[in-house]
């Protein structure tokens, strides 16, 4: 929108109470993975479109199926692994690839493909066989719509294209409109995964099949330089993922507190307690970070003020 033009201009702030919310639900917990807060044929506010709906499906699945829920059990969803944005869609691939027409070295990555239980974990050569077939079933998808576009438009999200394969396997955008026959579900597929199959081999190649390697998340010093940052961490996760672990963003302080009489909370960040990069403590918690473990966090009390804990006392006055 034209920033110049006035009457792109707010036109007034959404009320209070219409704003969304949830007070106490019959569910018993309240969520977020940043998940669409509400559903759009009830809510007539525009909310913005990029909304990821796979982390806080998850999640909601995870929790209602808890009882009697422990720090253990959140510090485990927390770094959960699962695609299931994957797990949804894999099904229908595997139902609509040509199996006869892949060679020797695409039937090997297909067989890697089809084990995968949609699990982004460290050592997952399945995960980075999905992703690439993933990106080229996009643009198999799209890019001959886009190619023609009259002016920049958005790209679909990610589910949008998991939602019209599944419901409609005659899916439109699925057809290359710059060919005179008519592509099926199957033959998108199977092109894509051709395709995929392509940058595959590049990647094993370079040694980088393995899920974390090719991702190669990094924790980056504030000003990019390399020798003050950590590089290719062995972290699983991914966009889909609770575990959203990318390469240089995602997840990064995590936090568990069980409200009993005496608080019991754990944390970790990948960082340290130093911001020197010559201390051993500069990057001390990167490692832990990393592996999915928690330090046990010090909830300090009133009566714990001379606890053998306690490394300095600051006082103030006027």
């Amino acid at each position: 929108m034209p920033g110049t033009d006035t009457s792109y201009l707010w036109q007034g702030m959404i009320p209070q109470d219409e704003v969304p919310y949830q007070y106490n639900p019959e569910r018993g917990f309240v969520s977020s993975a940043n998940q669409k807060p509400v559903d759009d044929s009830a809510y007539h506010y525009y909310l913005g479109r990029d909304y990821p709906l796979y982390r806080g499906l998850n999640i909601n699945r995870r929790l209602n199926a808890m009882t009697n829920i422990t720090p253990q059990d959140m510090m485990a969803l927390q770094t959960d692994n699962l695609d299931m944005g994957a797990a949804m869609i894999k099904p229908q691939i595997l139902a609509n690839m040509k199996e006869s027409e892949l060679n020797d070295t695409e039937k090997r990555y297909w067989d890697m493909f089809k084990s995968w239980d949609c699990r982004n974990d460290v050592g997952s050569k399945g995960t980075t066989v999905f992703e690439q077939f993933w990106k080229s079933f996009e643009h198999t998808g799209f890019d001959d719509e886009y190619a023609n576009a009259p002016k920049v438009v958005m790209r679909p999200l990610v589910s949008n294209l998991v939602e019209g394969v599944l419901k409609d396997s005659a899916y439109k955008f699925l057809d290359d409109i710059s060919t005179t026959q008519k592509e099926t579900l199957a033959d998108a597929v199977t092109a894509a995964f051709k395709k995929a199959s392509l940058e595959l081999q590049k990647i094993e190649v370079n040694g980088k099949l393995d899920w974390e390697k090719n991702k190669a998340t990094r924790i980056n010093h504030l000003a990019k330089l390399a020798p003050f940052s950590r590089m290719n961490l062995p972290i699983g996760g991914g966009t889909q993922c609770i575990n959203a672990t990318k390469v240089d963003h995602g997840p990064s302080w995590r936090m568990v507190v069980s409200l009993t009489a005496k608080t019991e909370a754990y944390g970790v960040y990948p960082g340290g307690q130093s911001g020197n990069p010559g201390s051993k403590y500069y990057d001390s918690f990167v490692d832990q970070w990393a592996a999915g473990k928690y330090y046990s966090l010090w909830m300090m009390t009133k009566g714990e003020i001379n606890d053998k804990r306690v490394k300095a006392k600051m006082t103030f006055s006027k």
